[in-house]
């Protein structure tokens, strides 16, 4: 049995794979809730060529950066992409939820642009909704290609990580916008920006009412910036490398600006390549706006945050507010998060790159899950043990305790007795020495006739008692003495009955007291004698 597990912290991994970077935020579940404590980035390297050493060297990466994370220990929620990963809101007739699997993947193969026979499904009921006084589900659909599941599977896999959910990046999306804006009603625009996608969506209050996939990415603007440049140097091209490098050190020019760089390049030359893509990435996203606004009848964003890698091109942010006619923001704080010192020290320039795996790690294990369904119920029955064996364990251990304390109890009780039994028998030669002198001298001395009283006493004193002294007033006889018992209450009791039996009459207990670092009390009675 893993007594360890018990005391075991419960944390929960956030990975974001993507093209150019791999991204982990950790997080601490607590009595209140999710706490991010850790937050790491790994660069992978640019363009390269060849599929099987960038595989290689995502998962060394991945090693690398779950260096110190309890991997075994951790529910990991990945992050999956690839053009044909998505989710859709879509309307499905109301039935038996134990029939809507099957129904939802035939019902909802019009949502997609692209076919899903080959692809794994999971949907989440978000409400009901009355179309003609039928009443029918809203669900959230995600889909991925089985071909994208098994390579991130494999990847994982050689990296050691064991995932629990892999969540498609519009999910993640709106997992970070319920933990940054609870409860609010307001109709908020994000986009990220990677190195091969763009993704948009746009969610009203808690829920994701739009999700598209935009063509233009990062990778784009700096393949835009390779083309050949003729100038009075001559002619100049750019490599993928060169032009990546200047991109993310100049940015977006401002206009009317012109000057060299490295030699190669001038700020207007810049300008006017990336115009292009940055022009259709506009575009696109006003399709995406009217879409939105046809569909709401008229709704409108009330804010437009930027994430990913490539939402760090300088200036970006300027150029589309301008453009789309709303204020456009990098996101660049991590409120409504509980965050523990030190988990994004040096990394808050980097949190709109974070927010991917920020947003997986936040939602916990429950939602939309595009894990093949035998990796699920293998999770399941995993949790499931885990489950029982704490019980288990904990149990033992709640017994064990007790167990302990009873037998320091019993070991302590026995020593106790065992000394008052050997301080008894020390004393008991001096007790009758003490009972015999002081009945003698006290009652003979006063009164001739008291050797009754002696008698009497002598035959009722119990064994673990003695007497220290007598006086008689007006008949009443005050007799002052010591009990050595655990239980002095009992053979009090039983003392004061014995002589109400006898020549005594109106026996009254006038005061007990216990002795201390000794097992007993000092008493004294009062009574008439007849």
């Amino acid at each position: 049995m893993n007594v360890r597990g018990v005391f075991q912290k419960d944390y929960i991994v956030g990975l974001d794979i993507g093209s150019s970077s791999i991204k982990l935020a950790k997080f601490l579940k607590t009595p209140d809730g999710l706490c991010l404590i850790k937050t790491d980035i790994e660069e992978v390297s640019s363009y390269a060529v060849d599929e099987a050493l960038r595989g290689k060297e995502i998962q060394s990466l991945l090693k690398k950066i779950t260096r110190g994370v309890d991997v075994s220990n951790s529910k990991f929620i990945v992050t999956i992409n690839c053009p044909k990963t998505a989710i859709k809101k879509a309307i499905v007739p109301y039935m038996p939820r134990t029939e809507l699997r099957n129904a939802i993947r035939l019902a909802v193969k019009n949502y997609f642009p692209f076919p899903i026979d080959d692809s794994l499904v999971d949907f989440e009921i978000s409400g009901e909704v009355i179309e003609k006084g039928v009443k029918k589900f809203e669900v959230l659909v995600a889909t991925s290609p089985k071909k994208t599941v098994n390579e991130f599977l494999s990847i994982l896999k050689e990296a050691g990580v064991k995932p629990v959910s892999f969540i498609a990046v519009p999910y993640a999306m709106q997992r970070l916008a319920h933990a940054f804006y609870p409860g609010e009603g307001q109709t908020r625009c994000f986009l990220d920006i990677g190195s091969c996608h763009t993704e948009l969506v746009i969610l009203k209050g808690k829920g994701l009412v739009f999700s598209r996939k935009i063509p233009v990415a990062g990778n784009d603007i700096t393949k835009e910036m390779t083309g050949v440049l003729v100038s009075d140097k001559g002619r100049t091209e750019l490599s993928l490398d060169e032009a990546e490098k200047i991109k993310r050190k100049i940015g977006l020019p401002p206009e009317g600006e012109s000057k060299m760089i490295n030699d190669k390049i001038s700020t207007t030359q810049i300008l006017s390549m990336i115009r292009m893509p940055l022009e259709q990435l506009v575009n696109e996203i006003e399709r995406c706006f009217d879409y939105y606004r046809e569909e709401a009848e008229g709704g409108k964003i009330d804010s437009f945050v930027l994430l990913g890698g490539g939402s760090s091109l300088r200036r970006l942010t300027d150029f589309l507010s301008k453009e789309l006619g709303i204020e456009v923001k990098l996101l660049s704080s991590l409120e409504g998060i509980k965050i523990e010192p030190g988990a994004i020290d040096g990394r808050a320039p980097e949190l709109h790159r974070l927010a991917l795996a920020i947003g997986a790690g936040l939602g916990g294990v429950k939602g939309l899950n595009l894990l093949p369904l035998e990796i699920k119920e293998e999770t399941k029955k995993t949790f499931k043990r885990a489950g029982i064996q704490a019980v288990v364990t904990g149990v033992i251990i709640t017994l064990a305790l007790v167990y302990i304390g009873m037998r320091i109890q019993v070991t302590s009780f026995q020593k106790r007795i065992a000394a008052s039994r050997i301080e008894m028998l020390s004393l008991k030669p001096q007790m009758e020495q003490v009972k015999a002198q002081n009945l003698t001298s006290e009652i003979l001395r006063n009164e001739p006739y008291w050797e009754d009283v002696f008698r009497e006493l002598s035959n009722i004193v119990p064994d673990d008692s003695y007497l220290t002294q007598f006086t008689m007033k007006d008949k009443t006889f005050k007799m002052r003495g010591v009990v050595i018992s655990s239980a002095p209450e009992e053979i009090l009791s039983g003392f004061i009955l014995a002589l109400e039996k006898g020549i005594f009459k109106d026996v009254r207990l006038i005061s007990t007291k216990e002795i201390r670092d000794t097992t007993g009390n000092e008493f004294e009675l009062e009574c008439r004698i007849d």
